[in-house]
């Protein structure tokens, strides 16, 4: 189901999955590029190699071809980047970054309460054992508003309420949140009024995404999150002051949401 992008869809971003990934390549492996090579549209085309799937029954997600955002990270020599969404139903459930640095490289996290499965090339590169996220009731949080616009600027508010880290204590960056969602989304489920994306960049480049979700029960309709991973590196999230969710430095593996990699090639 898709919706105006003035009310649902993506507004810049990068954000969580996580699917193969083969060890980087090196220089010397990496094939020869045409002098007119867009490295804009090799982004885009290794992201859409991949075939995403949803629980036991193999449920295709559906790939959203234009990045939510594009990002160049020049403190760490990346010339080129962008962060791309899977979707069932209009609701993202795995979202990976791609980026060009000495090989094509990705990372991606599991946004779903299922089980997912990603294919290359025919083969399994990617199956995590458990879901990538688990939402929590928003605390203090005000019940969702009766129009998209005014459920937006709540969750614009709410988004402002988590302060972000790369890396850990005083060592630690702050990172700093994008005004807009990544992607704001509605779907066709009775339980799930709407949702989006907002993440906490440095510079542009999304280290942590938060969902944010209204969702409706027994007649009462009430805000979730769940905060994600987008960098290998450690990072930290308190909530009104109060630290609430924290990561180590980690690569992944296939086998588990978050996994960070050089891209398989044909």
């Amino acid at each position: 189901m898709k919706h105006p992008a003035s009310i649902y869809g993506h507004a810049g971003l990068c954000s969580v999955l996580i699917l193969l990934v083969a060890p980087a390549a090196s220089r010397a492996e990496e094939p020869d590029r045409k002098p007119d090579d867009d490295p804009r549209q090799a982004i885009v085309r290794a992201a859409r190699d991949y075939k995403l799937y949803l629980g036991p029954e193999r449920r295709r997600l559906e790939f959203v071809a234009d990045p939510v955002l594009r990002w160049p990270n020049p403190t760490r020599e990346v010339p080129e980047g962008a962060t791309f969404i899977w979707t069932l139903d209009g609701r993202p459930e795995a979202i990976g970054c791609i980026w060009q640095h000495a090989v094509l490289c990705h990372a991606f996290q599991s946004l779903s309460g299922e089980k997912l499965l990603a294919e290359h090339g025919g083969q399994t590169v990617w199956q995590p054992t458990r879901a990538g996220i688990e939402l929590q009731d928003f605390p203090e949080s005000p019940t969702p508003a009766d129009s998209a616009a005014k459920r937006l600027n709540q969750m614009k508010e709410l988004a402002r309420r988590f302060h972000c880290r790369l890396g850990d204590g005083r060592k630690g960056e702050d990172l700093r949140l994008l005004t807009s969602p990544l992607y704001r989304y509605k779907t066709n489920r009775k339980d799930l009024i709407d949702g989006a994306l907002f993440a906490y960049v440095q510079g542009t480049d999304p280290e942590v995404v938060l969902v944010l979700e209204a969702h409706r029960r027994d007649g009462k309709s009430a805000w979730k999150y769940a905060l994600t991973r987008r960098s290998m590196l450690a990072l930290e999230a308190d909530l009104d002051g109060e630290r609430i969710w924290a990561v180590p430095h980690t690569p992944g593996s296939p086998d588990e949401a978050w996994f960070q990699g050089g891209i398989l090639t044909r």
